[in-house]
């Protein structure tokens, strides 16, 4: 009598033991990221200050509006509002004199209004003020580009 022996091999996977790792290796790295201090993570050396001086480069003009229209305030200087843009253009002329005549840069102006309130007339003014500074410049120096302007609008 001829013994058969059976050879079959068995092909099916346990995963039970595969979930119990992986549910293992989620827990450690969720409790490892909620233990990681960011101000420890990286080490950085920040700068610091203690000058009151801004950068030279750049200058503000603030626009609000008031019960008589709209002012500008040049540089944060709420004491003396200008009512009118081209009133402005003396004081832009002579900050630009003083600061950056030298170094034959660009005077970044930095135009801040508020988004809901300002009117396009009150933008157009500054716009306006800038340009025929701009082409005044031009005029003396040809390709002299003054003053950039930026327009902001919301505080991030």
């Amino acid at each position: 009598m001829a013994i058969k022996r059976s050879s079959k091999i068995d092909s099916t996977f346990s995963s039970s033991s595969m979930t119990d790792l992986v549910f293992l290796l989620l827990v450690f790295f969720v409790l490892a990221t909620t233990l990681i201090n960011p101000n420890n993570a990286v080490k950085l050396t920040l700068p610091s200050s203690s000058s009151t001086m801004g950068d030279p480069s750049s200058v503000s003009i603030s626009v609000l509006q008031g019960p008589m229209g709209y002012s500008y305030i040049f540089n944060g200087n709420t004491a003396n509002p200008y009512f009118d843009a081209q009133e402005m253009a003396a004081a832009l002329n002579a900050y630009y004199e003083t600061q950056m005549a030298d170094t034959a840069k660009s005077l970044i102006v930095s135009v801040h209004c508020q988004k809901d309130v300002t009117t396009v007339d009150a933008l157009l003014a500054i716009i306006d003020m800038i340009n025929d500074q701009n082409k005044a410049a031009g005029d003396i120096a040809p390709g002299v580009q003054r003053y950039k302007m930026v327009l902001a609008t919301d505080k991030k």
